[in-house]
């Protein structure tokens, strides 16, 4: 039985897409999901799988849009599957999230090039300073956003860790 990390210390992690490893020896596990994906097992969770790539998810029924998504990537060496695995939002809403931070950041570079003008002219900055405020603003609270919405995510995040255990316990 392959030891999984607990979803509480995968909370503490500071990155907006945890993630972690797992080794399993004995089984071929893309083999093993495809033969198991409808089972009794997995039910309230979809699984789509291509190559060795499998995405665990839960239905559209259930799903808000904070819903999380366990990615899996299989590394086999012989007998050895080391997964990849790591946590995120639909990618859509990633998608989006990303967007926002570029925008953020071109924002950013685009008010230090008119602070850095303004001194140059030896004009006025206040302007400046606090759309520049602003936007660190917006970044810390886009922070603090995904972090919410991964703690309220957490127990579907067990639901996904569940099912994976069952499918390579």
């Amino acid at each position: 039985m392959a030891d999984l990390i607990r979803i509480e210390e995968l909370n503490e992690q500071l990155q907006l897409k945890p993630s972690f490893k797992v080794e399993v020896t004995g089984m071929n596990i893309a083999e093993e999901f495809s033969v198991r994906k409808d089972d009794a097992l997995v039910r309230g969770v979809e699984i789509k799988q291509l190559d060795d790539h499998i995405w665990l998810s839960i239905p559209k029924a259930d799903r808000t849009y904070y819903s999380p998504r366990l990615h899996l990537e299989i590394e086999q060496k012989g007998d050895l599957s080391i997964l990849h695995c790591s946590f995120g939002p639909d990618p859509n809403l990633w998608t989006m999230f990303m967007f926002v931070h570029f925008f953020l950041g071109l924002s950013f570079v685009a008010l230090f090039v008119w602070l850095y003008t303004n001194m140059t002219l030896g004009q006025s900055n206040t302007l400046v300073y606090i759309l520049m405020f602003i936007v660190v603003l917006s970044w810390i609270a886009l922070y603090f956003f995904a972090r919410r919405n991964r703690q309220k995510a957490t127990p579907q995040s067990r639901q996904l860790l569940k099912v994976l255990s069952k499918l390579i316990g």
